[in-house]
Parts: C-alpha cells; structure tokens; sequence
C-alpha cells in the first residue's frame, strides 16, 4: 500500500496536452489493442505447432520510447463464471502443459527491435501462473499515433494447448502463421505482409475465429503529456462481446468503450488497458483463489507497480461493470455485486480516482403467444397485445408443436390481441412455450425485461434503472464521477428501450440482386453503405413500406456501396429493398436486446460527449 506522498506523486492533478505534469521515466499504459486472455483454449496441429502472431497496436498522441510487454500463463473465462482466470492448459491446481516462446520482436516502421526475457531470447511461459515480462527497453522516439507491430514466435507439442487472447485483424495487417519448425516461421520476417496459414486463419470476423497467444499488458515510457490514462474494468459490453475482427477501426479498437475512449476529443485520445472480459461481473473480479480465482491480473499489475517504482501506470479507473450483475434483490445487485469490487478497488489503489459508466439496459423483443388453427390458418392470440405489429409483416414464430406453425411468417393483425398467417396445417392447439419476434422492428413491440421496467420507480421491480440512478448519484460512494451513457443508446421515443430498426438509418437496393430464386449471389449494391460495418447484422424488406422480410445476412465486408455478405443468398430482391440494420441480435431466452450491433456502438461511441472525458481529471 502507499502512503499519502507516493499517493500523490502517482495520481498528480493531470492536464492533457499541457506539456507538464507527466513523468517521462514512468511506465504506462500506452496501447490501443490491448486485450486479456479468455476465450477457447487452442490445441496445436502437426505442421503448425510452431505459430507467430503478429499483433498491430497503436500509440498514444505523444512520443514513446521505452517498452515492457506481457505474456500470460492463464486466460479468464467467458459467460457466467467470468472473469474467473481458470482457462488453462491443465486443471486447475494441476499444471499442463508449459508454451516455449521462441522470439519475441517489435517492429517500428521497417526496424525489428528483438524483446528479451531476463537477458535471454527464450522464454516458457509455465501454465497457471502469472507468466512472463520482458525487460525493459528503450529505442529511438517512436513517433505519436504509431502503428507497432508486435511478433510473437511460440510452439508447443502437436495436441497441446495454449492460451487464447487476439482473433487476428487482417485487414490491419495483423497475421499469423504456423509451421512444423522456428525457422520456417522466422523466415517471414523477411516478408511481413505475406499471408497467414490458411488452415490458422478461419472464420474472420466471427466469433468462432480462433485465438492466438500474444502479449497481453503494454506499458511504456516516454512524453507523456500528463493527459488520464484509463485501468478500466469491463464487462461483455465494455469488452464488446458483439465484433470480433474485421469491425476494428484503423487503431483496432472493437466495441463502443474504446472507440470512445479512443477518439480524439475532449482531452483527446485516453490511453487504456481493459481488464474484463465478456461475461464479467463485479461480484467475482479481483477475488477468489483456486478453482475461482480472480486475482491474477490484479496481480500482474501489481508487478508493473513494483518495477514502475512503486507508481501506477494508470492515473484514473473507468468502471463499465454492473451489466452483468443482475439480481432479483437491489441489495445484491448494487452493494453485494456492484460495490464489492468498488470496495476491492479502493483497498488495492487508495485514493484512486473512479469514474462509472452506468450500465445500457435490455429488452425483449419476442412474446409468448398461444396458437390455435383450421385448416391451414393458424390464430395467434398475444396477452400483451400486438402493439408494434402491423399488417403484412414478417414475424418468426418459434416453440410450437407440431412444428410446421413454426418458421418466419406474415401475419394480418386482427384485434389487440390477435393476429392470423397461413402455415402447412396441423393440430390445434399447439402445445409449447411459443414466442412471437419481431427482430426488432418496432420500438412499441419490445417488453421491459425482468428488473429492466422503466422508469425506475425505487423498488426491486426496476433494477437496472435504479442502478443506474444510483451511480449517477455516487450513491454510497460507488465512483467519484459517473459519465451517463443512456441519451447516447435509448429509443428517441421510448424511454428505456432500444432504437428499433425503423428508428435507425437505412438504405436501399439500386441494382437487383439474385435472379431465379435458386442462383446464389453474396453482394449487393445499394445507395448508401457509409453508416454500416463489417460484422452488422442486416435485414432485408420488401419496398416501400419495408415490413415483409425477405433475408437475414451478416456483413463480412464493405467497398464503396457493394456491400458482400458473410455467407450466401438466393433470394431475388428488387431495386428498393430496404436494408435495415439490427441494434442488437436476440440472445437469451426470451429474445433480448443486450449487445449492440456496429451500428449502435457507433451511435453510442459518438452520442457521449468528449467534453464528459474531463471528468477523468482529479
């Protein structure tokens, strides 16, 4: 712990930009890109147990010249017992096996710059510990909002594991590569930009791309205009559990956070390092041991701190957590959960400046209905009425038995609370939990999800929403700031509901796609691509009125206004198909909106005001 003079020296009143008041000979967090281990553990194949990952990060808006990197020997969980560090090559508590590094490089502009490990040009990085840094070193100013390449060279035995951390951004130049022997890998070297082993690089942009080792915290010395610099603590959607690769930006940022954080804006670009991961909650970060351990990253920060002279290399802590702490007791969620890790924090780093960003909310976006039919129309009867649907859309009806009830249909509204489709035919009633969705369609049809009722009225029924109030409160001394997120994310109309696809921009065909029905095709051409990404999800409606869908697709990439599917379509689709984007996709059950989409991370990264960066400051 620190006493109340290093306190001050590691947590300074900070001005960006100034020129002053940054410590030149301190280690800090410097790049964008910077990931934790957690995902699917990778097992070596024959012929490529020898990889290289190439990383590309990007620097801070001053210069920097001394470096230190990070190679784990754990990588944390995802889902519901993350951030629990337990994805290892064993079992817990019983070693597996240890991932020989070979080499390990930066390249700045044309030079490589070899890293070594306590003088040596090898390492292994032994399972279930906090792993291995390199030494410390320094090299000619690396000029501000650089691009540096990071070589990472490991093997392990052919069906042994390794640690998974980055899905490689190709489109940014990043690649890996794989063979049986370290010389073959070297040779590349000498042909940086050749392409990755195809057999490593699969599935781009999905969330079944593999992951590849690297260095996990980045730290460095040099100008550092005293500007905040970020340890922020994440969940799924700090952590953008919803882009994997090719929707990073040209300073591979992912998710709506660091695209914030990271824009030049207000203070300008705050340097960070995010140590969550999708799935995290507060109630289980920095704590635990064995087979719930959870401290080992506070632990690698600890070992920044002590060669770092006993300072931070962060002077401020952004809390994105609390989404994912959900309870059916208010006292759980906000002082069991939330402020738990808020006490834990505090203890670790006393005196530390923390600034919260309350959490987005959820909502539904499927209905449990009945059905009944004759003949080969069925009945729908919705309890909570068919608000939000109207006459010729297209609706998935899911859970019924027999099955033919089920599929993607058009329904006519018929009173408020009934609606009929044509379907094969067959027993009535149907029997099931069955679900009407509308993919979010309309904003009227989306249901507060449990604990999400708006507005917060101050009882356990609108937990989120109390949660947030509470943090923007500072209530109990959760933060010392908070920066709202909310006027950046909710409906326009609806208060504490997600846009609807009609609510958000949308573009159509200029050029037919598909001509029979039956001849597959995975691009189209429409009047404006500018606001769409790679990875978003698209649905495609039948012109003018755009409520009868005709597809569902994923965007892999976009040139111009050619827009090229990730898998294929046959469906013919007219000039003027409306191309709708989806603000989330449903997950969970019933269908939920949680995680955004590209086009909502762009809505939320650009809707929260640079000028709230000021709030990082002492």
């Amino acid at each position: 712990m620190m006493n109340a003079i290093s306190l001050a020296l590691t947590n300074p009143m900070l001005n960006a930009g100034s020129g002053s008041g940054g410590d030149p000979d301190r280690f800090m967090f410097f790049a964008t890109r910077n990931r934790m281990p957690s995902g699917n553990i990778v097992t070596a194949a024959a012929g490529t147990e020898y990889v290289c990952s190439k990383i590309v990060v990007n620097t801070p808006q001053y210069k920097t010249r001394t470096f230190r990197f990070h190679l784990s020997g754990f990588a944390s969980t995802e889902g519901g017992n993350s951030p629990q560090e337990t994805i290892v090559t064993g079992t817990i508590g019983a070693p597996g096996n240890s991932v020989p590094v070979d080499a390990m490089y930066m390249r700045v502009g044309a030079t490589f710059h070899q890293l070594q490990f306590s003088g040596s040009n090898t390492v292994t990085v032994a399972d279930q510990t906090n792993g291995q840094w390199t030494d410390e070193i320094t090299i000619p100013d690396v000029d501000p909002e650089s691009a540096i390449e990071l070589w990472t060279f490991y093997h392990t035995a052919v069906a042994e594991k390794i640690w998974p951390v980055y899905r490689i951004q190709k489109h940014r130049g990043e690649r890996v590569w794989g063979a049986s022997d370290f010389a073959t890998l070297q040779a590349f070297m000498s042909t940086p930009d050749a392409d990755s082993t195809a057999s490593l690089d699969t599935s781009y942009g999905t969330q079944a791309q593999p992951q590849y080792y690297g260095p996990d915290f980045m730290v460095a010395k040099g100008d550092w205009d005293g500007r905040p610099i970020a340890l922020g603590f994440v969940d799924s959607l700090g952590e953008s559990r919803q882009e994997f690769s090719s929707a990073a930006d040209t300073r591979g940022n992912l998710g709506w956070f660091r695209r914030w954080l990271d824009k030049d804006g207000g203070l300008g670009r705050i340097p960070h390092c995010l140590i969550g991961m999708p799935g995290a909650g507060s109630v289980r970060e920095y704590t635990g041991s064995g087979s719930s351990i959870a401290t080992r990253r506070r632990d690698v920060i600890r070992e920044i701190i002590a060669f770092n002279g006993g300072e931070w290399p962060f002077t401020v802590v952004a809390n994105q957590l609390g989404q994912n702490d959900v309870s059916t007791s208010y006292n759980t969620w906000f002082n069991t959960n939330y402020r738990s890790n808020v006490t834990r924090v505090r203890a670790e780093y006393p005196g530390v400046r923390i600034v919260a960003f309350p959490p987005l909310g959820r909502s539904d976006i499927q209905k449990t209905i009945t059905l009944t039919s004759v003949g080969t129309v069925a009945t729908g009867t919705i309890a909570a009425g068919t608000t939000g649907l109207v006459s010729g859309q297209t609706v998935s009806i899911t859970g019924a038995t027999p099955t033919a009830y089920n599929g993607n249909v058009v329904i006519t509204v018929t009173g408020a609370n009934t609606f009929t489709y044509d379907f094969a035919g067959g027993t009535s009633p149907a029997t099931g939990t069955i679900r009407l969705g509308d993919l979010g369609l309309r904003v009227e049809f989306q249901a507060y999800s449990s604990n999400q009722s708006w507005p917060a009225d101050g009882t356990d029924a609108s937990g989120k929403w109390r949660l947030h109030d509470d943090i923007m409160a500072q209530t109990s001394a959760c933060c010392d700031a908070a920066i709202d997120t909310y006027p950046a994310w909710v409906s326009p109309s609806r208060g504490g509901c997600w846009p609807g696809m009609l609510e958000l921009p949308s573009t159509t065909l200029t050029v037919q796609a598909g001509t029979d029905g039956i001849a597959t095709y995975n691009a189209i051409t429409v009047s404006d691509a500018s606001f769409l990404r790679p990875e978003q999800t698209i649905n495609l409606y039948s012109g003018p009125d755009g409520v009868a869908r005709l597809s569902t697709q994923i965007i892999a990439s976009i040139v111009g206004n050619v827009i090229t599917y990730q898998g294929t379509s046959a469906v013919v689709m007219p000039i003027g198909t409306v191309v709708r984007p989806a603000a989330a996709i449903g997950e969970s059950t019933p269908a939920s909106m949680v995680h955004p989409q590209p086009v909502m991370i762009d809505r939320i990264a650009n809707g929260v005001p640079q000028s709230e960066k000021l709030k990082f400051n002492p």
